[in-house]
């Protein structure tokens, strides 16, 4: 097993340059309306023949919406950064230009966009010429019936900041993060409608998603795992495939995956739940005990999932790693587990990684036939015991290097009598994680404005037990998510 973990393996090929180049072109053309916008009326053929550009550039990105984001000196298109070279550093500083003129941060434009909307849209952009009015202009394009196009105000995009800035730099890594993981579960919903309209996964869309997560945890900043022990109702679907992904990774770097495998661990990850498109959902969300042939079709998913894959295109090492993952993710080493095989045969490396913290993150889950989810630390506890023959070692202790031995939204008590929350793991010590104070030992509780933060916790304190949730009154979670 550590041999399959650390080996060298294959390169996907990167067409990250020619979506950099569409992204350029988008970037193009939306100046070129803009500029005719002001030259012409819209009538005119020179204006309708930017616009109709325009309108072809959007229909080409990927995904079922395009992204336009400016933040300081960098412009991203649907994730990716675009390169400044000399070439295009005026065309770059014109666009900032625009937006910092509206305290604009992104432009979202959605499927059905239509000439008529984006013109509407063009005329109200144009119009709000100063910082004032683009705070207002958000609501003036709802209010006109502009719905396709979604201006995002500068001081609405959380707090993605530069890491130069007077900020505490752990207070600015958790904001990254927070809206890291945010936009995660949004591209991930789009990823899976779109999959579930279309019948192919868009694997590039996935992969934009999944690059800064790599990125955030290859610098050694582990908020994002963090952010995975927060659990929402409403969001499980897509938050549990993020959370998976970001586990995934962690894992992936304590065992000394390069990136390139990391991306490709990922996205599979991602997508490992495919096959549940497949599932009606009154299977899937049944509170009771399942039927025999219910059970039967949750079993499925794994083919499911695999045979989604199959239908794009070409073979590369990423789709094979994402088929292998969705069929095995759910098969235990010790022969257990489903589907369950004829003749049995070695897991992919990358499956016993997702197939761990998958575990992981579904025991800490809400479910209807639990009175309450494990905190981390019953999962961990449980995972490691009960469930630890099911589980490749080295994978179980990569998952414990990750989430730390105290995992976030853990209630501490230490040998001096401070009551802590578990907030980030601390990769140098897991038995240190990066935590808030909730109480100190003379019963002061810091002011929640001014959070009290050890980052990581000293040396000379060490934790004797941990709480119960019930113990502690206020819901870790919302904590979690200051």
């Amino acid at each position: 097993m550590s041999e399959g973990m650390v080996g060298a393996r294959g390169r996907v090929p990167d067409d990250d340059g020619q979506e950099r180049e569409s992204g350029a072109r988008l970037v193009t053309r939306l100046l070129g309306m803009l500029r005719s916008a002001r030259l012409y009326e819209e009538s005119n053929q020179a204006y309708l023949q930017q616009r109709d550009e325009l309108l072809a550039s959007l229909a080409g990105t990927e995904g079922d919406e395009t992204t336009l984001v400016v933040m300081g000196e960098s412009v991203y298109v649907n994730g990716l950064r675009l390169r400044g070279d000399a070439s295009r550093i005026a065309l770059f500083r014109a666009l900032q230009e625009e937006f910092e003129g509206r305290a604009l941060g992104a432009l979202r434009f959605l499927p059905g966009l239509r000439g008529d909307e984006l013109s509407a849209f063009v005329r109200m952009f144009v119009a709000a010429r100063t910082p004032e009015l683009g705070e207002h202009l958000p609501v003036a394009m709802t209010e006109a019936g502009i719905l396709n196009v979604i201006s995002v105000r500068a001081r609405d995009m959380g707090s993605e900041r530069d890491t130069e800035s007077d900020e505490p730099a752990a207070k600015g890594e958790r904001g990254r993060a927070r809206e890291m993981f945010q936009r995660a579960v949004q591209g991930t919903r789009s990823v899976l409608m779109r999959t579930e309209r279309t019948g192919r996964p868009p694997l590039r869309q996935a992969r934009h998603l999944v690059q800064p997560m790599v990125d955030s945890i290859m610098k050694n900043e582990f908020s994002l795992v963090g952010l995975a022990a927060i659990k929402e109702y409403d969001e499980y679907t897509y938050a549990h495939c993020v959370n998976v992904s970001v586990l995934s990774i962690a894992m992936g770097q304590v065992l000394g995956l390069d990136r390139a495998t990391l991306a490709n661990l990922g996205v599979a990850a991602l997508l490992h739940d495919l096959g549940k498109l497949e599932v009606p959902l009154e299977v899937l969300h049944k509170p009771g005990k399942l039927t025999p042939e219910e059970w039967s079709l949750i079993q499925r998913h794994p083919l499911e999932g695999v045979k989604l894959v199959s239908r794009l295109p070409g073979l590369t090492t990423l789709t094979l790693d994402v088929m292998r993952i969705a069929f095995e993710h759910h098969m235990h080493v010790d022969g257990g587990g489903y589907p369950r095989l004829a003749t049995r045969r070695p897991m992919l490396a990358l499956s016993r990684i997702v197939a761990v913290s998958d575990c992981y993150d579904a025991m800490t889950a809400h479910r209807a036939y639990r009175s309450r989810p494990f905190t981390g630390r019953e999962a961990l506890e449980h995972i490691m015991g009960p469930e630890g023959a099911h589980h490749d070692p080295a994978a179980l202790w990569a998952l414990v290097r990750s989430v730390g031995l105290f995992p976030a939204g853990s209630v501490m008590v230490t040998a001096s009598g401070h009551e802590l929350l578990s907030l980030t793991p601390n990769p140098a010590d897991p038995y240190r994680p990066h935590c808030r104070v909730l109480r100190h030992p003379d019963g002061r509780i810091p002011d929640p404005e001014t959070p009290e933060l050890w980052e990581p916790m000293p040396a000379g304190h060490h934790v004797t037990r941990v709480m119960l949730p019930e113990e502690y009154p206020v819901p870790t979670e919302l904590l979690l998510a200051a």
